[in-house]
């Protein structure tokens, strides 16, 4: 064998090494190549789903925020009702004052106020008011202070054990009871 065919054999085997290592190359590059792609569709995936999912809260909350506004304003609709209500139920009641119908009243609140009293008491009116107690709780037959310091549209107040027990039947008190019942109400009507 001569030198040419060694280096003949020599270049024949390094050119399939070369080959081989192409070979081996293209391969892992291609198999780097699929891996970052698939890895790039996975990054890309998660951050669109990442995003979705930003973008439903964001809605979520923002309905919510809405959907509290609206119970807001609703409440605030169903107050001003109930306070236009109860003014204008308060304005009717203190013109009643000087009317037959409110003797009558004044009396039935007096009569229920002083219901049940043992001892001293002290009856508590508007100073307009002072005559007509006085006439009821003659006709009652109670003993008690008149005293004319109230300010109340109309009814009246009894204070019993040095006022440690306080009796409020005046029109005000009845319309704040009647107020926390109506507002409930109407909450309940405008909810269903």
């Amino acid at each position: 064998m001569a030198i040419e065919d060694i280096f003949k054999a020599l270049e024949e085997q390094a050119d399939s090494e070369v080959n081989q290592i192409l070979h081996a190359a293209t391969v892992q590059a291609d198999t780097l190549e699929h891996e970052a792609r698939d890895e790039a569709e996975r990054i890309t995936r998660t951050r669109i789903a990442a995003a979705e999912e930003a973008v439903r809260m964001k809605a979520a909350k923002a309905m919510n925020a809405a959907r509290l506004q609206v119970r807001r304003d609703q409440a605030a609709v169903r107050d001003s009702a109930v306070d236009a209500v109860f003014e204008e139920a308060t304005h009717r009641l203190a013109g009643l004052r000087g009317t037959k119908e409110y003797e009558r009243v004044f009396a039935a609140l007096a009569r229920e106020a002083l219901a049940g009293t043992s001892g001293e008491c002290e009856l508590l009116v508007a100073p307009e008011d002072a005559g007509l107690a006085a006439k009821v709780v003659a006709d009652l037959k109670v003993t008690c202070t008149l005293s004319p310091t109230l300010e109340s549209i109309g009814g009246l107040v009894v204070a019993m054990n040095g006022g440690r027990v306080v009796r409020r039947n005046t029109f005000e008190s009845r319309l704040d009871k009647v107020r926390g019942l109506a507002g409930a109400k109407v909450a309940e009507v405008l909810s269903s």
